[in-house]
C-alpha cells in the first residue's frame, strides 16, 4: 500500500520530534521519486517558517556583563587609593553579577513551570476535516478524528504505565508488551481507559464521553461523587458517561460503525438530526441552524461517504427533503 506522509508530519520529523518508528515511515516516503517534488516544496515551506538561527551564547552573556561594568559609577575621592577603587568596582560587579544569575534562575524555573506541559508532553492536533495515524514508540498506533489532540510523553514511556491523553476521538490499536506494561488514555481527570492489549475507540468531547471496544478487554477507572469506580468491557461493548457522571454499558453493539470515519463514512442508526449537525460542527467546524426545531428531532438511518461537511449536509437535505440556505460562515436548513 502506498504510503501517505502529511505535511505537519514530516514538520514534526524535521523539527526532530518524531519517533524512530515515524522517522522511518517518513525517510521511506521521502526516497520514493514520486515524492521528490512534494518532499522539496514542504521542506522550502518549513524553512521560510522556521529560520535555523542559532545565538551565540558565549558573546551575548560578555557582551552583558561589558554593559554592567560601563554602567558603574567611579568613586570620584582623590582621597581614596586606586586599590580602594578597583576593590569597590569589583564588589559592584559581583553584585551586579550575582542578581544577574539570581534572575535568570528564577526566569528558567517560571518558564519551566508555565510551560511543563509543553516540555514533558508532544502534542498531536489535526485540524478541522482532517484525520491522521500516529505511531507510537511501542509499536501501538492511534488513528486521530478531525478537530482532536492527542498528547504523548516527549521523552518516551517511562515507568510501569504507558499514558497519553485524548481531547477528541480516536482510535487506539495498542501493541502487548513483554513486561505487560499498562496503557492508559486519559480523557480528564475524572476518566480514563486503561488497556494491557487491544484495539478500542474513545469519544471525548464536550457533549460526552463515550468508549467502544474490537477486540480484548479494557478497564474504565472513573470518579462520580468523589468515589473511585471502575467498569470492565467486552468486544462489543459500548460505554458512555451519563449526566449523573455514571458510566453506562451498551453490550453487543456494532462497534466497527464507531470509527468509520477513518474511511470517510458515516454510520446513521436512527440519528436526529441535532446530533448530526453538532457533530458536523465538532468534525468540521461548521455552525447549522435549523429553521424550525422541529428539525433537530427528525432522524436518519444509512451509511454515508463523504469527504466534507457540505457533501453531508447535501446528503441530509436530500434525505429528508429538505433546503439549504448559506448565509456567511452559517448554513440553514430549512423545510421546502
Amino acid at each position: 500500500m502506498k504510503k501517505i506522509i502529511s505535511k505537519y508530519t514530516l514538520f514534526e520529523y524535521l523539527a526532530g520530534r518524531t519517533n524512530p518508528l515515524e522517522r522511518q515511515l517518513i525517510e521511506d516516503w521521502i526516497a520514493e521519486k514520486d515524492n521528490a517534488e512534494t518532499f522539496h516544496q514542504w521542506l522550502l515551506e518549513y524553512e521560510m517558517i522556521s529560520p535555523q538561527y542559532i545565538p551565540d551564547q558565549d558573546k551575548a552573556i560578555i557582551s552583558l556583563l561589558q554593559r554592567l561594568d560601563s554602567d558603574i559609577v567611579p568613586v570620584e575621592d582623590s582621597q581614596k587609593s586606586i586599590g580602594e577603587t578597583y576593590g569597590y568596582s569589583i564588589f559592584l560587579h559581583q553584585k551586579y553579577r550575582f542578581w544577574l544569575i539570581a534572575a535568570s534562575v528564577i526566569l528558567l524555573v517560571s518558564c519551566g513551570w508555565w510551560f511543563r506541559d509543553s516540555l514533558q508532553y508532544k502534542s498531536y492536533q489535526t485540524a478541522f476535516g482532517q484525520t491522521t495515524d500516529v505511531y507510537l514508540e511501542d509499536g501501538s498506533m492511534v488513528s486521530l478524528n478531525s478537530n482532536s489532540c492527542l498528547k504523548i510523553p516527549r521523552f518516551g514511556f517511562v515507568g510501569e504505565v504507558r499514558e497519553v491523553a485524548l481531547a477528541g476521538e480516536a482510535e487506539f490499536s495498542v501493541s502487548h508488551t513483554v513486561d505487560n506494561k499498562r496503557f492508559v488514555v486519559k480523557t480528564s481527570k475524572d476518566f480514563q481507559v486503561e488497556v494491557l492489549g487491544t484495539t478500542f475507540s474513545v469519544y471525548a468531547r464536550p457533549r460526552g464521553t463515550k468508549v467502544s471496544l474490537k477486540s480484548g478487554s479494557v478497564r474504565i477507572d472513573y470518579s462520580q461523587n468523589k468515589q473511585l469506580k471502575n467498569v470492565m468491557l467486552e468486544p462489543g461493548d459500548l460505554a458512555f458517561l451519563n449526566q449523573a457522571g455514571e458510566v453506562q454499558l451498551e453490550r453487543k453493539q456494532d462497534v466497527k460503525t464507531f470509527a468509520a470515519w477513518k474511511e470517510q463514512r458515516y454510520v446513521f442508526n436512527a440519528t436526529s438530526v441535532k446530533e448530526i449537525i453538532a457533530m458536523i460542527e465538532e468534525n468540521f467546524g461548521q455552525k447549522v441552524t435549523l429553521s424550525d426545531s422541529n428539525i433537530a428531532e427528525r432522524t436518519i438511518t444509512g451509511n454515508f461517504k463523504t469527504k466534507n461537511a457540505d457533501e453531508l449536509l447535501k446528503t441530509v437535505s436530500e434525505v429528508l427533503d429538505m433546503k439549504i440556505e448559506h448565509n456567511g460562515n452559517m448554513v440553514l436548513l430549512t423545510n421546502n
